[in-house]
């Protein structure tokens, strides 16, 4: 298990992380085959400026990490059970941000990785994790379903590549969401369609992770944003599928509250190929599990990126 800070790796994670340029409207859209679980969304009512307003300083320093759920605390559906035990394997590639000046940008993961804060009414506001992950609105941030998704969530904002208050590529407020229901911790994905911002789509200026449906557990990183660290971590080792058909990894210290929603990145190779297969979710027993992208989550993610 290793953890970096994001800001002391960028550079060599940039050189190594040089991503696909493979457009997402050229690669197959067809919905893997097989049971599809619930889903859900909602929409925002709130301005840009409204967020921007809500968001003062005292408030961003005050947010809490969003708590994890209990692994078995959710009740599990025959139907989320079949749903990720069925399916082709699907991969979007990655793409790199858009060219400034003539010169060809690179990017990585810990570009696309940062801060989402959010607000559950009556309870208060929070943070988690997101990821920028390929999509044909390049504006699609992959995260937990348990950061306030189904729980009246609101406020959401996210900052890539966020460092302690540092929001180096700026905010972007959220016009949407969706999210898998049913099952736990196999199923604890959302999807949120992020706002332009100052007109620029957040894929167009950090770049972003492909995604892979169907996949099987593989060695993988995780990367998220701890709250007692708040910038990037990550952990790495191999990957297995756990009794609720969650993805576990074993020696995984380091990555406590705030870091929910951060990604699960497999193929995290010099070629370019880092793949995002699920989203952190938490801890189950010793190990750290993940969501595992199956047909319910592709179903999120192609609606979001198509709206």
């Amino acid at each position: 298990m290793r953890l970096r800070r994001s800001a002391l790796i960028t550079l060599a994670a940039a050189a190594s992380l040089c991503l696909a340029l493979t457009p997402v409207s050229a690669v197959a859209q067809d919905r893997p085959a097989g049971t599809s679980t619930g889903t859900d969304t909602a929409v925002n009512t709130k301005s840009r400026a409204q967020l921007d307003d809500y968001w003062t300083p005292e408030r961003i320093r005050r947010a809490r990490p969003m708590p994890a759920p209990a692994a078995g605390s959710e009740v599990r559906s025959s139907a989320s059970a079949a749903a990720e035990a069925v399916g082709n394997p699907v991969h979007i590639p990655a793409t790199r941000p858009a060219a400034r000046g003539g010169v060809e940008a690179q990017a990585s993961v810990w570009g696309t990785v940062g801060r989402l804060f959010f607000t559950i009414p009556g309870k208060g506001d929070y943070i988690c994790s997101g990821n920028v992950v390929t999509s044909n609105n390049g504006s699609v941030l992959a995260t937990a379903r348990h950061c306030g998704f189904g729980e009246g969530g609101t406020n959401y904002r996210f900052a890539p590549n966020y460092s302690q208050g540092n929001a180096p590529y700026g905010w972007w407020g959220w016009r949407s969401a969706g999210w898998v229901t049913g099952g736990g911790q196999e199923n604890d994905s959302a999807f949120l369609v992020l706002n332009t911002a100052n007109g620029r789509r957040v894929q167009d200026v950090v770049g972003s992770t492909g995604l892979g449906f169907n996949w099987s557990s593989n060695y993988a990183h995780i990367i998220g944003l701890p709250a007692d660290k708040d910038y990037a971590v990550w952990c790495e080792g191999q990957g297995y599928a756990g009794p609720d058909g969650q993805r576990l990894m074993n020696n995984c210290n380091g990555l406590s509250g705030g870091a929910s929603g951060g990604g699960w990145i497999e193929n995290y190779q010099a070629d370019g190929s880092a793949i995002q297969t699920g989203a952190y979710s938490g801890s189950y027993g010793s190990a750290a599990a993940a969501s595992s992208y199956g047909n319910s989550s592709y179903d999120v993610w192609n609606g979001a990126q198509n709206s």
